[in-house]
């Protein structure tokens, strides 16, 4: 399995570099005015307890149960919500993109993973928004797409597995861009 993410994340870099990945000068050119320092320490400590629990999802994965991984993915979720919350202060210009992709939240039982990846993934329902916001709205997509993906697929069939680990594999690396234009 640790070869097939070391795949996936070499394959993420590349498609990465294509659209999601931002430039120093970019992160550089976001706002980042002195705030208060508990405002930087609440969503730093979101960004931490999301990136643990994501570690702890993908180590699990082989031994944990539908309900189990439900309930993990769904905490994902749930921190996702406070980062983007928190996350506002730095990053008031996503504000129109982010709040429209929590209405997924509403649909996240009937939607199919074709339309999550095109309306969602690929920003076909969301208004533009600067390239920094993607990575913020990742942080709740992923995990979204992982309660779909046990939604289809409830046996946690191999193939699975390995959809869910990519998913958040992949999003750990915007958790990580995430936390450079938010906290630092």
């Amino acid at each position: 399995m640790n070869y097939f993410i070391s795949l996936l994340l070499i394959a993420f870099s590349f498609f990465a570099n294509a659209s999601g990945t931002l430039s120093t000068e970019q992160i550089d050119a976001v706002n980042k005015a002195d705030f208060e320092a508990e405002k930087l320490s609440v969503v730093a400590g979101y960004l931490a307890q999301y990136e643990i629990q994501a570690k702890k999802l993908i180590n699990d994965l082989d031994s944990t149960d539908l309900v189990t991984l439900n309930n993990q993915t769904t905490e994902l979720m749930n921190l996702s919500m406070s980062v983007i919350s928190s996350a506002r202060f730095r990053l008031p210009q996503c504000d129109a993109y982010l709040n429209k992709t929590l209405d997924l939240t509403h649909s996240i039982n009937t939607i199919t993973l074709e339309a999550l990846e095109r309306d969602y993934h690929h920003d076909g329902l969301l208004p533009k928004a600067p390239a920094e916001c993607y990575h913020t709205k990742d942080l709740f997509v992923h995990p979204a797409t992982v309660l779909v993906h046990t939604r289809l697929n409830p046996s946690l069939q191999k193939q699975t597995k390995s959809a869910i680990e990519g998913e958040i594999a992949e999003v750990l690396t915007h958790l990580d861009l995430v936390r450079q234009l938010v906290v630092y």
